[in-house]
C-alpha cells in the first residue's frame, strides 16, 4: 500500500494544496517554516486520526487552522457558515476496501478523508454564543466535530483502520505520555500478535508476584492495622487489571540504561530502524523528521544506508542535510516552496554521481531563489568583495547564494536548477576559448531563460586573475595599488624593486599568478582573501559585476 497524493485544505500553512508522492521514498525539503512538518502531521491526521499522538477529536485547537481562513472568519459576521473547515484527503493504492468517490475530485479512487468542521447539531448553542460575543478573537473549536471516512463514505475507527502510519519525531518525546506512546510504537512495530499476548501475560504475572512478596505483605499488615481508615482490609497492590496499559509500566533499555538517558542520536536511530524492520508488518507508511539530528557523520552514514536498503514500506523523510538528500537519491526530492516540485525526471547520471559523492551542498541550489555558481573559492571571495564594495553588505544578506561547484562541476548543479527553476548565474573562466567554453557550453541551456553565463570575452584573459590585472593596469599608480593589496609584503618588495615600468609590472603579476609551483592553488586563494579583507578599492571586470545583478 502507498500514498499517491494528499490534498490539504485549511490546515496550518496550507490553504489549499495537493502533493504527489513517489511510491517508495519521498525526501521532503523546504526552507524553514515552509510546511515540511505540517505535511507529515497531515498524513498522520488523515491516516491515524491522530495529532501528535493523540486523538484529533480531543486535539481540535485554533492552531490547526490556516491563518488566512481565520482572518476571513474574524472579518465576517460570525455566521456558522463562515467558520473555517479543515479537509485532508489521502489517495491510496493497494487499499480496495476504501474505494469510492467521496473526495473533492469526484474520482473513483482508494482513499481516506478527514474533515474538521462545524457541528450542525450545535447550531442553537452557537447562535447563543455569537449573540453574546461581538468581538471574537479565536476560532470557537468547541463547536466543531471530526468526520473520518473512507472514499465509500464508511466511518473509520482507530482500531479497525486498514492504513497505518508511524511518525518518528524524537523532539516531541516527553517523560509521561510521550514515553508510553513510544513504548507502544516499539511493541506494535517489533512484536507479532502472539508475542504481544505473552508479554502482557508475563507482565501481569510479575505484578501479581509483587503482591506476594513478604516485605510487601508486612507493609500492608501495618498499613491500617487498627482499622481507623476503613473496616475493610486496606493494602497497596500492583495494578493487574486488564485495562491497565502495559506501556505505562515498561521502559526500553539499551545496555541496561533506560531509553530516556541514552543519547538523542541513539534514540533516533533505534526508532527509525525498528520502524523500518516492523516485524509485526502493521505499518504502511513511516515518516521521519530530520534523521540527521544528533548524529555524527559516520552514524548518519550507517543509518542512511539502512534506510536506503528497505523497499517494503513507503517512507517520508524531512531533512536539512544535502548528504541525506544525495545519499538517498536526489530523484526522490519533494521540494516545498513557492510551488511544489519533484525531481523524478532528473538525469540519472547526475543522481548517481551525487549518490556516490554525497558531500556536495545540493540543497543550497534547491532552496535558494538566486544563485551564482563559481569554479573555486577565489571567485567566491572576489564576488563577495564586489558586492560589499557596492552595497556595503554581503550578497547572502540580500538572498544571493554564491556556490563553489568544485569536483562535480557546473552541469550537476544546473541539472537540479533547470528542473526546479532556480535563477542561476554561472561565472566561468573562458580557458582561452570563449566561443567553445561559454557560448557553445551555454547553448545546452538556451531553453532555460533563468540560467545565464558570464565570462570575459577576450580569449587572452582566460581566467579570473588575468582579468583583474587587465582591469587595474591603466597606469603605474593603479597597478601598484592593486599589487600592494594582492601580494604579500615580501613579494611586493620584490615587485617594487625589479619592475621599472608598467609593462614589467604586468609581466611580473602574470608570471607570479601563472607560476604553478608548490602552492599554486593556495596562492590564488590567499590573494582573494587579501582582496576581500582589504579596505582598498580596486577595479573589477564588468562580467563579474553583471553576474551579481538580478532583476
Amino acid at each position: 500500500m502507498h500514498i499517491t497524493q494528499i490534498y490539504i485544505s485549511g490546515f496550518k500553512k496550507f490553504s489549499s494544496e495537493t502533493f504527489s508522492f513517489n511510491e517508495d521514498l519521498n525526501i521532503i525539503v523546504g526552507d524553514n517554516d515552509s510546511g515540511k512538518s505540517t505535511l507529515l502531521e497531515a498524513i498522520e491526521l488523515v491516516v491515524n486520526g491522530r495529532y501528535r499522538g493523540k486523538s484529533v477529536t480531543s486535539e481540535i485547537t485554533p492552531e490547526l487552522f490556516n491563518v488566512l481562513s481565520k482572518i476571513d472568519y474574524f472579518k465576517s459576521d460570525y455566521a456558522s457558515g463562515n467558520l473555517p473547515p479543515i479537509k485532508i484527503e489521502v489517495y491510496l493504492e493497494g487499499c480496495p476496501n476504501y474505494r469510492g468517490i467521496n473526495n473533492t475530485q469526484n474520482v473513483d479512487a482508494e482513499g481516506i478523508t478527514l474533515d474538521i468542521l462545524f457541528d450542525c447539531e450545535l447550531q442553537a448553542a452557537y447562535n447563543d454564543f455569537i449573540k453574546d460575543n461581538n468581538d471574537i478573537s479565536t476560532i470557537p473549536t468547541e463547536f466543531y466535530k471530526v468526520n473520518w471516512q473512507d472514499f465509500s463514505w464508511n466511518n473509520i475507527k482507530y482500531l479497525n483502520r486498514e492504513a497505518k502510519s508511524l511518525l518518528i519525531d524524537p523532539s516531541r518525546l516527553h517523560p509521561t505520555y510521550g514515553k508510553s506512546q513510544y513504548i507502544g510504537n516499539i511493541i506494535d512495530a517489533s512484536l507479532d500478535k502472539k508475542e504481544k499476548a505473552l508479554l502482557s501475560l508475563n507482565y501481569r504475572q510479575l505484578r501479581q508476584s509483587f503482591n506476594e512478596q513478604p516485605q510487601v505483605k508486612g507493609i500492608n499488615d501495618k498499613l491500617d492495622a487498627d482499622n481507623m481508615v476503613t473496616e475493610q482490609c486496606l493494602s497497596i497492590v500492583a495494578d493487574i487489571s486488564n485495562n491497565q496499559n502495559i506501556e505505562s509500566g515498561l521502559q526500553l533499555a539499551v545496555d541496561d540504561i533506560n531509553f530516556p538517558l541514552i543519547g538523542k542520536g541513539e534514540q533516533n536511530q533505534i526508532q527509525i530502524k525498528l520502524a523500518i524492520a516492523n516485524k509485526a508488518a502493521n505499518i504502511d507508511f513511516v515518516m521521519v523528521e530530520e534523521p540527521e539530528n544528533h548524529l555524527s557523520h559516520m552514524n548518519l552514514s550507517r543509518l542512511i544506508s539502512k534506510i536506503a536498503e528497505q523497499h517494503e514500506k513507503q517512507l517520508f523523510i524531512t531533512t536539512h542535510s544535502s548528504y541525506v538528500l544525495n545519499k538517498l537519491n536526489i530523484k526522490n526530492l519533494c521540494l516545498i516552496g513557492r510551488e511544489y516540485k519533484q525531481l523524478k525526471d532528473i538525469d540519472k547520471k547526475v543522481a548517481k554521481i551525487l549518490k556516490r559523492l554525497p558531500g556536495y551542498d545540493t540543497l543550497r541550489i534547491a532552496l535558494a531563489s538566486r544563485v551564482v555558481l563559481v569554479e573555486g573559492p577565489s571567485d567566491e571571495l572576489i564576488l563577495k568583495k564586489i558586492y560589499f564594495q557596492n552595497h556595503n553588505k554581503l550578497p547572502e544578506e540580500d538572498g544571493i547564494d554564491i556556490i563553489v561547484v568544485r569536483g562535480i562541476g557546473f552541469k550537476s548543479y544546473l541539472e537540479i536548477a533547470k528542473h526546479i527553476g532556480t535563477t542561476v548565474h554561472v561565472v566561468k573562466d573562458n580557458d582561452g576559448n570563449y566561443q567553445k567554453n561559454i557560448i557553445d557550453y551555454g547553448n545546452d541551456y538556451a531553453e532555460y531563460d533563468f540560467i545565464s553565463f558570464y565570462s570575459h570575452i577576450n580569449d587572452s584573459l582566460n581566467s579570473l586573475e588575468p582579468t583583474l590585472i587587465a582591469e587595474n593596469n591603466k597606469d603605474d599608480e593603479t597597478l601598484d595599488s592593486f599589487a600592494r593589496i594582492v601580494l604579500s609584503t615580501q613579494t611586493y618588495r620584490k615587485y617594487n624593486r625589479t619592475c621599472k615600468n608598467l609593462t614589467d609590472k604586468q609581466s611580473f603579476l602574470k608570471e607570479w599568478y601563472g607560476s604553478e609551483g608548490e602552492n599554486f592553488g593556495g596562492k590564488k586563494v590567499d590573494t582573494a582573501i587579501r582582496v576581500f579583507d582589504s579596505e582598498g578599492i580596486i577595479a573589477f571586470p564588468d562580467y563579474l559585476v553583471e553576474a551579481l545583478y538580478f532583476d
